[in-house]
């Protein structure tokens, strides 16, 4: 439950407050040379974490894979991991941790926010810009704001529901900027590449109705063994997967987020039956959707 994270930051946060059963918000700041500030193993969290570490740098352990972040950055830890996270002299980390209860009632567009990268992401950590930064600590501040008000807990939690959303949308315009900065910086891209960025941009629109190669070669002009060729000597994967990888994202974030059942996430993402897209999914997850959303 959230309250055992809270339990656990108590003793390490310069400042913690909450909104009752949908978050908390944290921050931990000026600690010794590598001090262990959170250790969450081998009991797994239950609810989502967002960090900003704002100055200094940590180590963190997620599913005991350990990395180094330096600041300012952003870290984000699922629902059912595992992490520990250390501090190493002076550190100023704000925390954000979120039910699941709470995330069902966060009214995000996830075809807006499931934009895989052209690459594997080796680290849970995305770097910001010191502007990048300076915005996402507005966000913080206004959760902290929010959580200390202590009018009306209903308000509160429809307030920090919008600020949740808001925080989600502006993380994809970072990663839009960049994509858009690394472009101008190459100066014109090649056709080759061209192609290859405007797939992705459709099948960001259209992968919940449209998931075959051809339609997406059509919208391109182009033959869809030529688009399969060129995504694949760009990225290393087919554009069968990636249609595939936009599609898996969604399902997994509406199975575990969304409140619908089964039957009802596949057709969202419009499959023919229940029975499609389950075979749809435990071919590339190992489980069944339903298991999955136990899980």
């Amino acid at each position: 439950m959230i309250a055992a994270l809270y339990d656990k930051l108590k003793p390490v946060a310069t400042d913690i407050c909450g909104v009752h059963n949908s978050y908390i918000y944290a921050r931990i700041n000026h600690v010794a040379s590598k001090e262990t500030l959170i250790s969450y193993f081998p009991e797994k969290i239950e609810s989502i974490i967002l960090l900003l570490i704002k100055s200094g740098d940590i180590e963190i352990e997620i599913n005991m894979d350990r990395y180094a972040v330096e600041a300012p950055s952003v870290v984000v830890i699922h629902y059912g991991a595992t992490f520990s996270l250390y501090g190493d002299g002076d550190v100023d980390i704000c925390l954000l941790a979120f039910s699941t209860d709470f995330l069902h009632s966060v009214n995000i567009n996830f075809s807006a926010i499931s934009l895989p990268n052209f690459a594997e992401r080796q680290s849970p950590a995305q770097t910001l810009t010191k502007s990048e930064a300076e915005i996402m600590s507005h966000y913080y501040e206004l959760m902290r704001i929010n959580a200390r008000a202590k009018v009306n807990q209903h308000i509160e939690s429809n307030i920090a529901a919008s600020l949740m959303a808001a925080m989600v949308y502006q993380q994809v315009q970072f990663r839009y900027k960049r994509i858009d900065t690394v472009s101008s910086a190459k100066g014109q891209r090649s056709s080759r590449n061209s192609y290859v960025h405007d797939f992705m941009k459709l099948v960001q629109v259209h992968y919940s109705r449209e998931r075959g190669v051809r339609f997406y070669a059509d919208k391109l002009c182009i033959s869809p063994k030529y688009l399969s060729l060129l995504v694949k000597e760009t990225t290393g994967k087919s554009a069968a997967h990636w249609i595939d990888d936009f599609v898996l994202m969604e399902a997994k974030n509406l199975l575990r987020f969304s409140g619908k059942n089964v039957q009802q996430v596949a057709y969202a993402l419009n499959f023919t039956n229940q029975s499609s897209f389950g075979k749809f999914f435990k071919h590339l997850t190992g489980q069944s959707p339903t298991e999955y959303q136990k899980s």
